[in-house]
């Protein structure tokens, strides 16, 4: 950090000598204000040996003072210039060398993990992307729109991955139209994946997995080591590659010739691996009474009587071949 010159403050006794020097008045030696008059240049020595000072035009020292200050700027400039380099150069050699029970931490508490994703966030410089198979309230959309646009405004890709049951959500709509117009991605996927955020292919968080059937929602893991987080997103690529534009109802003729939606087979899928519609419903990111009105509406579609027919029939139909 350059070092700044302390800014000139005359005390009254040097505007006092300043004007002596001014009216040819001799000024002893050690009179007071006479040093700091010497040092900026406002008054020199007549050599006259009778004690005269030469008041100096204030224009010509401040000339001096002038030029030491465009120094200063320059190097200031200079300095702010290097800075984000510098930082950057010292973030990666500091992840580069963390050991390596650092590079996976449990974080317990949301406070503490909202934290740490905002830090991550705030340094992105090349790209963050998020898969959010759940639900996000208005609250966490609103939270996070300020801080996703300024990600955006700085040059950051963004890609988020949501649930395909989002779409009939009118608060993520908004959201999801806003990110698209500021160069965001949304991609919507009719299946199970995981949640993860991934900041610049560096770190990333996860869930906690405890091997209990539910996760606890004030857990999660951050990663920095570089072998899991290269995994992670390339698990993310995977399902992003499967997804559906935000934008793009391509898929939507695919169905006509079909008797279930695309969120009727996921739901189909989710119970016949043994899951029940509660479990299902949290799987795939939507409501249970959803659940039901999808399964409602197949059963008058089919005219089956119950659940147990609507399974049947999918286990032996064209539908159950489809590959969402």
């Amino acid at each position: 950090m350059p070092h700044l010159p302390d800014l000139p403050d005359l005390s009254v006794q040097a505007t006092k000598v300043y004007r002596l020097a001014l009216d040819g008045e001799p000024i002893p030696p050690g009179t007071p204000g006479l040093a700091q008059l010497l040092t900026m240049g406002l008054v020199v020595d007549s050599h006259s040996g009778d004690d005269l000072y030469s008041a100096i035009e204030p224009r010509y020292p401040a000339l001096d003072m002038i030029g030491q200050v465009h120094q200063h700027l320059t190097a200031l400039t200079e300095f702010t210039g290097a800075m984000p380099g510098f930082l950057a150069t010292l973030r990666d050699q500091f992840q580069a060398l963390s050991t390596r029970h650092e590079s996976i931490q449990h974080l317990t508490g949301r406070d503490l993990i909202n934290d740490h994703i905002a830090r991550q966030h705030a340094c992105a410089r090349t790209e963050i992307i998020a898969a959010q198979p759940g639900h996000r309230t208005p609250e966490d959309l609103s939270f996070s729109f300020d801080r996703d646009r300024g990600a955006l405004e700085r040059g950051v890709a963004m890609r988020t991955l949501y649930h395909s049951s989002v779409r009939r959500v009118a608060t993520v709509g908004n959201w999801a139209n806003s990110m698209a117009a500021s160069g965001g991605e949304i991609r919507t996927f009719n299946g199970r994946f995981p949640r993860s955020i991934i900041f610049d292919r560096s770190v990333a968080f996860i869930p906690a997995h405890t091997g209990e059937s539910v996760n606890p929602s004030d857990e999660a893991v951050m990663i920095s080591e570089p072998l899991v987080v290269a995994r992670l997103a390339y698990v993310f690529d995977l399902f992003w590659e499967r997804a559906q534009t935000w934008f793009d109802r391509s898929d939507s003729g695919k169905d006509k010739n079909l008797a279930t939606t695309s969120t009727q087979r996921a739901i189909l899928r989710e119970l016949c691996q043994g899951r029940t519609q509660a479990q299902a419903a949290k799987n795939l990111g939507i409501g249970p009474a959803w659940i039901n009105e999808q399964l409602g509406q197949l059963r008058k579609k089919l005219g089956a009587q119950t659940l147990n027919e609507v399974i049947y029939w999918w286990a032996t139909s064209p539908d159950h071949e489809v590959q969402d």
